[in-house]
């Protein structure tokens, strides 16, 4: 496996701010090509199957488009990554 999923993913405000401002479907497609492969790699980690670890990235990326809006991006208090596997947990 080759994903994304290391310390090198970084978090693009560009990204949140869309996904925070809008229902655009192409943000949310990225979304999945940056943060999928990561959310995956962690459901597995913890021991689900592959399918049970798709279920936690649609299931994660619906808590995402719920919490987004009250979000406040600031690294020197909660990186991206953290709140998001938060949600993954």
């Amino acid at each position: 496996m080759t994903p994304t999923h290391g310390s090198s993913l970084e978090t693009r405000p560009s990204l949140l701010n869309r996904l925070k401002a809008s229902d655009d479907s192409q943000s949310w497609c990225e979304f999945y090509r940056v943060y999928g492969g990561l959310i995956r790699f962690f459901a597995e980690k913890a021991g689900l199957t592959a399918d049970e670890a798709e279920g936690v990235v649609q299931e994660t990326a619906i808590g995402v488009a719920r919490r987004l809006p009250n979000f406040t991006y600031d690294p020197k208090v909660c990186r991206f990554k953290t709140w998001l596997l938060n949600l993954v947990r």
